[in-house]
């Protein structure tokens, strides 16, 4: 029934294209009677007409061309959907330029480049690091690896990961000062504020109700500010006060036990990791096994 389905929607296709049966039981190898029982069919499934016929023209009725209209993106997407699974089947290979932040791909995508290329010995990569927006387009990238919410509509958007906010400080620092168990008791503490340039001021700290599941902010206060992640980093290292970190700027120094994680129930989800390139009709196997090992790594939590 399946079959029969298609092949009559296929059918139509055909004849509304090429303007006729004939034509249509040309391009596709049958006889021209079978196009016409084959639509008939159709026809008589959706009880509707899709074509006037006289013994001298064709022609779409209104149904028939919104018929079209929604049958043509369908065909076409199965169609994408069998290319893509062909691509799939393709080695990757050659060279692939992509683009990641600075910290994100240090940290977590970088040591982990190595297992790309021995699972894909034909791939060469070459990497560039930016922490502003790059047209990948303009600058012959294949893949961008961007925090945040794109905005380019020229450009296909793939999502790979999602950044957490946590709040941690060195063992000396808790030792020093106690441990806060609420949001408030931040109130009590040296908190290391990150500048913000837009709006000026400081960046609010982002948190999660644990009894409502909604997303809140609160103002913090410290003797340290900076504007580098880096340096946020380090201050928090050298038991300055307590640090909100993305995970994967933290979560090393968490492993080695240079940083202890503090008001876990309150960490909230920030924004997605998505890895952008260029619009095509066909997605190239090496940007393809990219984005299936970025979301690996991403997703793979020491």
């Amino acid at each position: 029934m399946a079959t029969d389905r298609l092949g009559s929607i296929t059918a139509f296709i055909k004849v509304a294209e090429l303007g006729g049966f004939a034509a249509a039981g040309r391009a596709l190898a049958i006889s021209p009677s079978a196009v016409s029982k084959s639509v008939s069919r159709l026809e008589e499934r959706l009880q509707l007409r899709l074509f006037q016929r006289t013994t001298r023209s064709l022609a779409m009725t209104e149904d028939g061309k919104l018929f079209f209209e929604r049958c043509s993106a369908i065909l076409k997407d199965l169609d994408q959907a069998e290319e893509d699974m062909r691509q799939r089947s393709a080695r990757p290979n050659g060279l692939l330029r992509i683009e990641m932040p600075t910290a994100l791909g240090r940290l977590r995508v970088v040591p982990e480049l190595g297992r790309l290329t021995s699972r894909f010995p034909e791939l060469r990569i070459a990497a560039t690091f930016a922490d502003t927006v790059t047209d990948p387009i303009s600058a012959g990238i294949d893949a961008v690896l961007r925090i945040g919410h794109p905005r380019d509509p020229r450009l296909m958007v793939k999502r790979v990961g999602t950044v957490r906010y946590i709040v941690c400080a060195a063992p000396s620092y808790l030792a020093a000062h106690g441990e806060p168990g609420t949001v408030d008791d931040l109130e009590q503490h040296d908190c290391v504020r990150r500048v913000s340039h837009d709006p000026a001021g400081f960046a609010p700290w982002r948190f999660l109700q644990p009894e409502t599941g909604k997303p809140f902010e609160r103002h913090v206060e410290g003797t340290l500010s900076c504007d580098s992640p880096d340096a946020m980093v380090d201050m928090g290292l050298s038991g300055a006060g307590l640090v909100q970190l993305h995970t994967y700027m933290a979560e090393p120094h968490i492993k080695s036990g240079k940083l202890v994680e503090v008001l876990r129930p309150f960490t909230v989800d920030g924004p997605p990791i998505s890895v952008l390139f260029p619009s095509a009709k066909h997605l190239a196997p090496k940007v393809r096994a990219f984005i299936d090992f970025v979301s690996e790594v991403l997703n793979d939590r020491p």
